[in-house]
């Protein structure tokens, strides 16, 4: 293999531009939206403390007369922090009904609801909350998020109090 082949470099750390592009994640269901509240976790998927930069949700059938889910992204900090084990609020919660609907298959940007000074330190997990009322109508139904790395780079940022340390609020 010749060198023009081989890629500059695999570490982009340096490249703030790629590391939010590879930040890129999601939640789905691709069927009926469970009832209650349920939660995925996953860890954050760029290599330096971040914060979110971008926020939406959309479903291909609308919400139906009185369903609604309750969307939230949570920084879960662990007990080895100083700080403490919690689970805390990156957005402020937003209600995904038939008065929010953009449309079939329209993907709604809620990065308004993003709170100022949230970060989620290397290392870290997600947790991505959806607290689902009323009747089965809407499906699929997808949330979607990408994080920009800290400018400059910080190796510690402030902590704010938890939001809440109980599993059954995140997770159902």
């Amino acid at each position: 293999m010749t060198e023009q082949y081989l890629p500059p470099s695999i570490n982009s750390e340096a490249d703030a531009a790629s590391l939010t592009i590879a930040s890129y994640d999601f939640r789905e269901t691709p069927s009926l939206v469970p009832t209650g509240t349920t939660g995925t976790m996953q860890g954050l998927k760029i290599p330096v403390n971040a914060q979110l930069a971008r926020l939406e949700v959309g479903s291909v059938f609308g919400p139906g007369a009185g369903e609604s889910v309750t969307v939230r992204l949570y920084r879960i900090r662990p007990a080895s922090n100083p700080a403490g084990f919690g689970y805390i609020l990156l957005n402020d919660p937003f209600v995904f009904n038939a008065s929010t609907f953009p449309g079939f298959g329209v993907p709604l940007d809620i990065s308004s609801t993003i709170r100022a000074n949230r970060t989620v330190l290397d290392g870290e997990f997600l947790a991505v909350s959806w607290a689902h009322a009323g009747p089965q109508a809407m499906r699929p139904f997808n949330m979607n998020w990408s994080f920009a790395p800290l400018s400059p780079i910080t190796t510690s940022a402030s902590e704010p109090g938890p939001d809440t340390v109980v599993y059954a609020d995140v997770f159902g």
